[in-house]
């Protein structure tokens, strides 16, 4: 890959790719990292095919990285208590920089307990609708990333839908 090349796919792709990191990790140095190991590695590999969709590629790229550090996390230190919390800055960042009117500071009010609901769901979970409603990949490409059957993609999608309109129809009961 040439370095125009690169600079294309992250001046493209980068800002994508960069949100999925954080939302994955749930913390800025994490996703730094792991944003920085995809393009790292895809330079290495030197196999993005610019016909087909790169940015599923650099995604998926991202999501094997960040399943073998964890791999070597928890086989390091025998735990599984890799939680973070998402610090503001990065909600900052991520979120739209505009000033709101009444009923866009209630949209985002409700976007941002979304996005916090999904963070906590279930790695597995949450992956998917990550990769699925961020992302915009459909279930088969998804199963062939994550190299899981459709079916699978599609109870973890249900599952993480559920549990998400739950936590919202509480939210409203409360506010």
């Amino acid at each position: 890959m040439e370095h125009i090349e690169l600079e294309q796919y992250i001046l493209k792709y980068g800002r994508d790719i960069y949100s999925f990191c954080i939302f994955l990790t749930k913390h800025k140095q994490e996703a730094d990292d792991l944003y920085q190991d995809t393009f790292l590695r895809a330079i290495e590999k030197n196999d993005i095919d610019g016909m087909a969709n790169p940015k599923s590629y650099l995604i998926s790229i991202a999501i094997n990285i960040w399943n073998n550090k964890k791999r070597k996390y928890l086989w390091r230190k025998n735990k599984a208590d890799m939680r973070y919390s998402l610090e503001e800055e990065v909600v900052e960042q991520v979120a739209d920089q505009s000033l709101p009117t009444d009923e866009q500071a209630i949209r985002n009010g409700e976007l941002e307990y979304l996005r916090c609901r999904v963070r906590e769901l279930p790695e597995k979970m949450r992956i998917v609708v990550l990769m699925h409603y961020m992302e915009d990949m459909s279930v088969e490409e998804i199963g062939r990333l994550l190299k899981i059957p459709v079916g699978t993609v599609k109870s973890r999608l249900y599952h993480a839908r559920e549990i998400l309109k739950k936590k919202m129809e509480e939210n409203q009961h409360e506010g």
